[in-house]
């Protein structure tokens, strides 16, 4: 008999048992059959989650044997022990109905469970504690078919968690270990196939122990034998070498859930500094010996086109800016003064100027290699370049222009010098060195008292950033380097620290006033 006709007969017949239970079964049994009657109607109209229709039917396989027992004792000559047996077996339909809406139930998603294993789910324990119930109950009640009943729920319970146990190993999973050499930062897909040694399918979730692993897809019917699945990764520098992935599985039920926590993939990381290096090294010896490839280089920094004077950004009115900056369009748009900044290029020089400590290594790494890449793209271009470096303690390279060749070298020499400094003390929001001085500017104009006021608390402000900014190594390299290098020229600020903020403010707003434009290198992510 095909399985929808048969829910539907299973359907049909317990609510007519149930009715011919509430019309002929006697006082107190007939409400009960009642009761549990219009609770079987209402979930078979309303259709209501499964979770509800497991807690219906399960209401009518252990308490429905009590008015139908009484009704064969009113209709039947049999004996009272035979009556029970009967009215137990009248209800065994009903474990049917609950085994397909647990199926149902089983497509919620699969909790994750750390501890590896298997083990029974809430659901199973609810429905035994259930079992249990009525069995205690037809024992302090006397009720010998509530004993029968609730037999009945317990031992299909514990005859399907047997099954699992003997159709499922402690460890059903297997993986074939995939080796991957990866670039820190940059994501990469790697197929992942995982064995199921079970004899029955389990619905099981995946995920990685990992933020940077994801598994796709996470949610999966692992049948036996060999199941295809993908993983994402974009590992960081301190990224382990060994990702775990944990897959939490139940049975086709959801009664009985194992765990196994699988190492599939042996990664080596590779530095991006490591990286930049090798391109720039390999770009070295081949303009040494005279040939020049394209070198496949990764997203570069962020390097000034060559020529034309070209836009930069939009930003809200300050006072101060000139109007025939005015972006009217976007103006108009957003309800608000809108200013375009532009950058002054061409075959002006570049100067690379370098925060040499960072804040961790992860950052050390990133800051390498925008160094490097935004070195290498200058010097394949044939930008003029200089260097001015420096860390949080003094001014450690300051250069004319080089010949590309050996900016390239000195800005690898400048790798080893890197390092990563726990630097502490900034809690507020770096000062934006501009907008201090147009409001210095502004007050300067008033005559009243509360501006007077204001003026000295700003201009206090202002003489302490910058005299402090005025023996900062950030400070003192670019001078240095400005001093041998014609302006106008761009400044491509490389940093992943924040101690610098300040002093690079007052010097390159000084700066721009020789025509000297800044352009910050965003660390990537």
């Amino acid at each position: 008999m095909p399985r929808v006709s048969l829910i539907l007969l299973c359907q049909i017949y317990v609510p007519l048992a149930l009715l011919a239970a509430a019309v002929v079964a006697p006082w107190p049994y007939w409400p009960l059959a009642l009761g549990l009657l219009l609770a079987v109607l209402s979930a078979a109209l309303r259709r209501p989650p499964p979770r509800f229709n497991i807690v219906v039917d399960t209401a009518a396989l252990c308490l429905a044997p009590l008015p139908l027992a009484a009704l064969l004792e009113r209709l039947t000559a049999l004996t009272v022990l035979a009556t029970q047996i009967t009215a137990v077996a009248l209800t065994l339909p009903v474990i049917y109905l609950i085994d397909i809406n647990l199926r149902e139930n089983n497509r919620a998603p699969v909790p994750m469970k750390e501890k590896e294993g298997r083990r029974t789910t809430p659901a199973f324990a609810a429905l035994l504690g259930a079992a249990a119930s009525v069995m205690l109950i037809a024992l302090a009640a006397g009720r010998p078919v509530l004993l029968l009943a609730g037999a009945a729920l317990a031992l299909y319970l514990l005859a399907l968690m047997i099954f699992f146990y003997a159709a499922v190993p402690r460890r059903p999973f297997t993986a074939d270990e995939a080796r991957k050499r990866v670039l820190a930062g940059a994501t990469e897909t790697v197929p992942l196939h995982v064995d199921s040694r079970a004899a029955v399918s389990l619905r099981a979730r995946l995920a990685a122990a990992d933020s940077w692993v994801q598994v796709s897809p996470s949610e999966i019917v692992l049948k036996g034998g060999r199941n295809r699945l993908h993983v994402s990764l974009t590992p960081p520098l301190a990224g382990g070498t060994r990702p775990r992935i944990t897959v939490s599985a139940t049975d086709p039920r959801g009664l009985v859930r194992v765990t196994q926590a699988l190492e599939p993939l042996r990664l080596h990381v590779i530095p991006r500094a490591e990286y930049a290096a090798w391109l720039a090294r390999k770009y070295l010896k081949q303009t040494d010996s005279g040939v020049v490839t394209a070198a496949k280089l990764p997203p570069p920094a962020n390097v000034p086109p060559e020529r034309g004077s070209e836009y930069r950004d939009s930003r809200a009115y300050q006072p101060g800016d000139r109007l025939k900056d005015i972006d009217w369009k976007h103006t108009l748009k957003l309800s608000q003064l809108i200013v375009r900044e532009f950058q002054e290029v061409g075959d002006q020089a570049v100067i690379i100027a370098v925060n040499l400590a960072a804040p961790d290594a992860e950052a050390a790494d990133k800051l390498a290699f925008n160094l490097i890449t935004a070195a290498l793209t200058l010097a394949r271009e044939n930008i003029p370049t200089a260097l001015a470096a420096y860390n949080h303690e003094r001014a450690v390279m300051s250069t004319a222009v080089l010949e590309p060749l050996e900016m390239l070298r000195r800005a690898l020499s400048l790798v080893g010098e890197i390092r990563a400094v726990n630097l502490e003390g900034r809690y507020l929001e770096p000062a934006d060195i501009a907008r201090i001085r147009r409001n210095y500017e502004r007050l300067k104009r008033s005559e009243s008292e509360p501006a007077r006021r204001l003026l000295n608390i700003i201009d206090f402000q202002r003489r302490s950033i910058e005299e402090a900014a005025r023996g900062h190594p950030a400070t003192l390299a670019l001078t240095a380097v400005t001093r041998q290098v014609p302006a106008p020229a761009m400044i491509l600020l490389v940093s992943a620290s924040d101690h610098d903020v300040e002093a690079v403010g007052v010097a390159t707003a000084r700066l721009a006033r020789r025509k000297f434009t800044t352009v910050p290198v965003a660390i990537p992510r």
